[in-house]
């Protein structure tokens, strides 16, 4: 038995995953992390990540959170500076939503042995967590995206 699920969940709507919103800071040791989710709008959710090091971007990713069937589905696409693409033209890094407890969500990989989850959860109205886990390997407390709200 697996500590999360690996099904999809049903009967979830993207509107549930609102208290994403926002603008998200953080530092994993002296790097910069920045997640900025947009408010909700044609049933969908919208996010942007970008990962400094030093005063160089490392890496951007845009994100998008879309019903999908009866269930929600999580999309990012990954690109270098000069938005040089790191998944093909028509192609995203997929993510299930497989589990849902008020401020805590699980994605699974899709199409991907021993897949990853993917855990975004909102600690505190000013504290987003976002890791991922595989399967028997607890998270390292230095592999969490921990982040603060900007105002």
């Amino acid at each position: 038995m697996t500590k999360y699920p690996v099904e999809s969940l049903s009967g979830v709507t993207t509107a549930q995953l609102g208290w994403l919103h926002g603008i998200w800071k953080g530092q994993r040791d002296q790097e910069q992390i920045e997640e900025q989710w947009s408010d909700l709008a044609g049933g969908t959710l919208m996010g942007m990540f970008r990962w400094l090091k030093g005063d160089s971007v490392w890496f951007y990713e845009l994100i998008v959170v879309e019903p999908e069937d009866d269930g929600v589905m999580l999309r990012i696409k990954h690109f270098y500076p000069g938005l040089k693409g790191w998944e093909e033209k028509d192609l995203a890094t997929e993510f299930a939503l497989v589990e849902l407890r008020d401020t805590f969500a699980v994605f699974l990989q899709v199409n991907k042995p021993n897949a990853p989850w993917m855990i975004y959860h909102l600690e505190s109205e000013d504290r987003l967590i976002a890791y991922f886990e595989r399967a028997g390997e607890p998270p390292k407390e230095s592999d969490k995206f921990v982040y603060t709200r900007q105002r």
